[in-house]
């Protein structure tokens, strides 16, 4: 169960590369999702989620399978399934399920309690449990998660609507630590004239990957639009722009155990530095469901590239 919240139980932080502070409390109904779609962080000192001890420590004791290919271990909502799990068998894959799906749940109640406004415009993505290290992992350049981005999926197009990620850090010893920077809005702005025009953002385009390879990983569909293309490559981008990433804005974030936040992953620029045990659930919220739509990443791009 869901612990019951208070006007007490977060905080909010600022994300644009300042000193990380609390900006005080939200009013109004939609203030929090203003504040999330602007660019900010929504911290909670004390994790919301609620689990029994044997759960956590079934959680801590889970290792992940081909951990250098294999980012997570991932939990489908829509089909009710594991994947990048540690061979196991069908009591502790049941298990795992078990536990996931429950965060996912609580997740959901989470955001419809935070943001009134997000009720019936949102879909579920997929959950992941992220149980390795991150500090010194080996991984592909564009896999990187020690370097600062904007979130965008290969194989999973959003044609505009927002990626909204939960996360927790269920380690019982050590915080994990994100930097970030500049907002997307900033950033984009920043960057305009090395970046190619993105045209009708709102048109289909051919898959991001080829349909051979979406086939044969088992995925059944790769629709993409301009919009996602251009945000993958700007994904992309951030991470092979060594200048960028050494002189850019930087501010430090350390969330302790037992914490929890939320965060427009495709407004704010963030990298994580180290950490161990960490869940996350993804929403993709409808555009047409935003508070501030003007801070929308593709009504950005639409306005940067007519002016």
């Amino acid at each position: 169960m869901l612990q019951q919240l208070t006007r007490q139980s977060y905080q909010v932080f600022l994300s644009d590369g300042s000193t990380m502070q609390v900006k005080g409390e939200l009013q109004g109904r939609d203030a929090a999702a203003e504040f999330l779609e602007s660019g900010g962080v929504i911290f909670f000192p004390e994790s919301p989620f609620r689990r029994s001890p044997q759960d956590n420590r079934f959680l801590l004791s889970q290792h992940q399978k081909d951990a250098a290919y294999h980012k997570n271990i991932a939990y489908r909502p829509a089909e009710d399934k594991i994947t990048g799990l540690q061979k196991a068998g069908a009591a502790e894959l049941e298990t795992l399920r078990r536990i996931m799906a429950d965060y996912t749940r609580q997740s959901m109640e989470l955001v419809e309690e935070v943001f009134p406004a997000y009720q019936d415009g949102y879909k579920l993505d997929f959950a992941s449990y992220r149980p390795i290290e991150e500090q010194g992992r080996k991984m592909r350049l564009r896999a990187r998660n020690d370097l600062i981005h904007v979130d965008s999926f290969t194989t999973r197009p959003v044609h505009g609507d927002r990626i909204l990620r939960v996360f927790e850090n269920i380690n019982p010893h050590r915080a994990r630590v994100w930097r970030t920077s500049d907002t997307f809005e900033q950033l984009s702005a920043q960057f305009k004239d090395q970046r190619p025009h993105p045209g009708d953002v709102d048109k289909e385009s051919r898959g991001i990957i080829p349909s051979f390879i979406t086939q044969a990983l088992g995925i059944k569909s790769n629709c993409s639009s301009n919009y996602d293309k251009w945000m993958l490559s700007f994904h992309n981008f951030l991470k092979e722009n060594s200048a960028f990433q050494s002189n850019c804005r930087k501010a430090v974030w350390e969330f302790p155990p037992g914490s929890a936040w939320i965060v427009y992953t495709d407004m704010v620029s963030h990298s994580v530095l180290s950490g161990q045990y960490a869940l996350e659930q993804t929403f993709i919220v409808s555009q047409k469901h935003m508070v501030l739509p003007e801070k929308t990443p593709i009504n950005i791009l639409r306005k940067l590239y007519s002016e």
